[in-house]
C-alpha cells in the first residue's frame, strides 16, 4: 500500500495516560471515512523534514460550539507533543 496523507497538525495535546491527540489543521476528509478506534500505522513528517513512525487511532473530538472532528490519537508511550504544521501518512 502506497502512502496515504490523512492530516496536517494544527495543534497536538498530550492526554496522560492515552497519547497524544493530533488536532487537523483543515477537515481531515480520508478520516472521516474511517471507522472510529481503527488503528493505523502512521509515518509524521515534521517541518524540519525529519520523520518518525508511530501507531494511531482514529477517533473523534467535540467542542462546545464546533462540529465533530475526527482526529488522531498517537498510542505510544513515548509520544512527545508533534509540531504545527507536520503531515500525517498512513503507512503499510
Amino acid at each position: 500500500m502506497k502512502a496515504l496523507f490523512l492530516l496536517r497538525v494544527a495543534e497536538s495535546r498530550v492526554l496522560t495516560g492515552l497519547g497524544v491527540l493530533l488536532l487537523p489543521a483543515g477537515p481531515p476528509e480520508t478520516l472521516a471515512s474511517m471507522p472510529l478506534h481503527t488503528s493505523l500505522a502512521v509515518r509524521m513528517v515534521f517541518p524540519d523534514k525529519q520523520e518518525f513512525s508511530a501507531t494511531a487511532s482514529v477517533e473523534e473530538v467535540a467542542r462546545a460550539g464546533e462540529p465533530t472532528v475526527r482526529v488522531l490519537l498517537l498510542t505510544q508511550q513515548d509520544a512527545a507533543v508533534v509540531p504545527v504544521g507536520t503531515e500525517v501518512w498512513a503507512v503499510g
